[in-house]
């Protein structure tokens, strides 16, 4: 059986040269015009975060005749298709393709993965899935292995600055003044969806507080911490992986997050994505 992979944009990777079988759908980055561009690979991070600095942005789903059009095509070539989408408790791409999944000429050829996925999971979703194809698993198969193995994974993202989650409408300027007069770091949890997790003094408590959540979440496994980061500067990285192995932690993968959180979380944020082993 020959199985293609489609990725969306929400995973952060565009460039797939590398990747055999593996297909991009991009994500709609949509500005205060309502001008829709395609999150792919002609769209430089260059232009988003002159756009995201300027505008506010909103993103959306695949449009779905394009996906229409990536299915019908490769199930020309292919059995069959394994998409691993953004996280159903951050889009609505998931519910949306799931259910033209089921429809007849796709049925049993087409399966969504439910993956709770954004950014470097996704990325491990993909090196997990292309693994389990090598080994001539089913995509049934697969696809419950993925839902199951990051069924409980909690991540950890740490915006240093407020200013974008002001201007999206997500938290209050007077709550975000506030904030800063004393400040205050939030520390978001990401379990599928985006929730307020704690809050600390100073970015870097915040940065220490995410990584003692994460040796306490996966006490007795082995584990490596997958580090996310927004545009920031090369000292700022590099002081947060020190962070990461000051506190015991294997660093893994390094990536910059993609696009659809980025839009709501600005530069200079860093997420902390465990990965057991």
């Amino acid at each position: 059986m020959k199985t293609a992979i489609i990725i969306d944009s929400s995973v952060g990777i565009k460039d797939l040269s590398k990747y055999k079988d593996v297909y991009l759908a991009p994500l709609m980055i949509i500005n205060s015009k309502g001008e829709e561009i395609k999150d792919d690979d002609k769209f430089s991070d260059d232009v988003f975060w002159d756009l995201n600095e300027t505008d506010i942005l909103k993103t959306s789903s695949t449009v779905v005749g394009d996906m229409y059009e990536l299915w019908d095509n490769l199930l020309k070539k292919y059995d069959s298709i394994i998409c691993i989408f953004i996280s159903k408790g951050l889009s609505g791409q998931y519910a949306s393709f799931k259910m033209l999944s089921n429809e007849e000429k796709y049925a049993n050829r087409v399966f969504i993965a439910d993956s709770k996925a954004v950014s470097v999971i996704g990325e491990r979703q993909l090196e997990t899935t292309l693994k389990m194809i090598e080994d001539n698993h089913k995509p049934e198969e697969i696809c419950n292995f993925l839902e199951e193995k990051w069924l409980n994974n909690i991540t950890y993202i740490i915006p240093k600055s407020l200013t974008q989650l002001v201007r999206g409408g997500r938290i209050s300027k007077a709550a975000a003044s506030l904030a800063k007069l004393f400040k205050i770091t939030p520390i978001l949890k990401f379990d599928g969806s985006i929730d307020k997790e704690d809050k600390t003094r100073t970015f870097n408590k915040a940065l220490s507080i995410a990584l003692q959540k994460i040796i306490a979440n996966n006490k007795g496994k082995k584990f490596v911490v997958d580090v996310a980061y927004t545009k920031c500067d090369e000292s700022m990285l590099d002081e947060v992986l020190a962070m990461v192995t000051a506190a015991g932690c294997k660093v893994g993968i390094i990536r910059k997050l993609s696009n659809v959180i980025a839009v709501h979380t600005g530069k200079e944020t860093i997420g902390f994505v465990p990965y057991v082993l």
